[in-house]
C-alpha cells in the first residue's frame, strides 16, 4: 500500500460512488490502473464495503463525538465488539497500551450522558476525553433547500446501502422506477446531503503504521482552525489521514496519520515537538472496526413501513 492507495482511499471515503473515469483523471492514471488498485485494496480487505447511508441533512441535531480513554480489560478484541453493540457507536479503534478511540453519532447532544455511562460501564474506561466534533454537520443546514426524502428516495438509498457503486439500471429494476427518475432523484439527494457515500476502510490490514496524535495547544491562545490545519499540512503533507477539532476543547486537536516505518513515525513526531506544543501524545493504532448505528436502523424501519404499505 503506497501513497496513491492512501489518497485513493481518502477520495473514496468522501464519495465511494465516484466514477473510475473521474478517479483516473484525478490521479492522472488509466481507468484500468485505478480499477486494479481498488480491486487490490478490496482483496487485501483494506476496503470492506462500498456503502451508502442517510446523509446528515436528515438529522438537524446530529452530533459527532470522539471519545478517548484507557481500559485495563485484557480481552481487547471482545471489548471492541461489546462497545460496537451500542446504537450510537460507529467505530472503535484500539491503540497501543490501554488506549481506545470511540466514534459515535448522537441524535442530539442530550444523549451524551447515556453514551458516556455505557462506555464507562462496558469498557471500564478511565481518563476519558470527550470531544464534540466542531465540523458536524459539515455544512450549515440552513443553506440547503431542505425537502425530506420521499418513499422512493428511501428505497433508492436502501438499494445502495451495501453497494454504493450499483448501476442506475440495477437500482431502477430494484425499486421499479425509470432510470431517468432514479438519476434525477439521486442527484437531488446528493446535492442536498440527504445521502452519504463512503467506504468501510481498514488500514490496519496493511503494512502501514496508522497512528493517532493528540496535540494540546497553548491554552492562552485563540486557535484559528484553518490556519492551524494549513500549517500542519505544510509540515506533514499527505501523511495526514484525518483531523478533528472540538467545540468544547478548542485547544485540543486529534490527528490521524500514517507512515511506512517506525523511524518515519519518530521523525514525524520530532517535527511536531519542534513546534513547542504543550503536549504531543502519539498512539499507534492496532485494530479498528466499523459498526451500524441508529442511522442504519432508521433507514431499515422506514423501508419496512414503505414496503408494507405497498402490499
Amino acid at each position: 500500500m503506497d501513497e496513491i492507495d492512501i489518497s485513493l482511499s481518502m477520495v473514496l471515503m468522501a464519495n465511494s460512488r465516484i466514477p473510475y473515469k473521474e478517479l483516473a483523471e484525478k490521479f492522472d492514471m488509466s481507468v484500468n490502473s485505478i480499477h486494479k488498485r481498488v480491486k487490490s485494496l478490496v482483496d487485501l480487505k483494506v476496503i470492506q464495503g462500498f456503502k451508502a447511508k442517510l446523509g446528515f441533512a436528515n438529522f438537524p441535531g446530529i452530533t459527532n463525538i470522539l471519545i478517548f480513554g484507557l481500559s485495563d480489560i485484557r480481552q481487547k478484541k471482545q471489548l471492541i465488539n461489546k462497545l460496537g453493540e451500542n446504537e450510537y457507536i460507529y467505530n472503535v479503534t484500539q491503540g497501543s497500551g490501554k488506549t481506545f478511540y470511540i466514534h459515535a453519532y448522537l441524535r442530539n447532544i442530550g444523549e451524551l450522558d447515556t453514551l458516556v455511562s455505557f462506555i464507562r460501564k462496558m469498557g471500564n474506561l478511565t481518563d476519558l476525553i470527550i470531544g464534540i466534533d466542531k465540523r458536524m454537520p459539515p455544512i450549515p443546514l440552513e443553506e440547503l433547500n431542505f425537502k425530506p426524502p420521499t418513499d422512493l428516495d428511501y428505497l433508492i438509498i436502501d438499494s445502495l446501502k451495501n453497494n454504493s457503486r450499483k448501476s442506475i439500471s440495477d437500482i431502477s429494476l430494484e425499486v421499479g422506477a425509470s432510470t431517468k427518475t432514479i438519476r434525477r432523484r439521486l442527484d437531488r439527494l446528493t446535492d442536498n446531503y440527504l445521502i452519504q457515500f463512503h467506504i468501510d476502510w481498514y488500514p490496519d490490514k496493511t503494512g502501514i503504521i496508522p497512528s493517532m496524535i493528540n496535540l494540546e495547544l497553548d491554552s492562552n491562545k485563540i486557535i484559528d482552525d484553518k490556519e492551524f490545519e494549513d500549517k500542519l499540512t505544510k509540515k506533514l503533507g499527505s501523511k495526514i489521514l484525518f483531523t478533528w477539532s472540538f467545540s468544547n476543547l478548542p485547544n485540543l486537536k486529534f490527528i490521524s496519520v500514517w507512515t511506512q516505518t517506525m523511524k518515519e513515525l519518530q521523525e514525524l513526531q520530532s517535527l511536531l515537538l519542534l513546534e513547542n506544543y504543550e503536549k504531543v501524545d502519539l498512539t499507534v493504532l492496532i485494530e479498528g472496526k466499523m459498526f451500524p448505528t441508529w442511522i442504519d436502523t432508521y433507514l431499515t424501519d422506514k423501508v419496512k413501513k414503505i414496503k408494507s404499505k405497498s402490499k
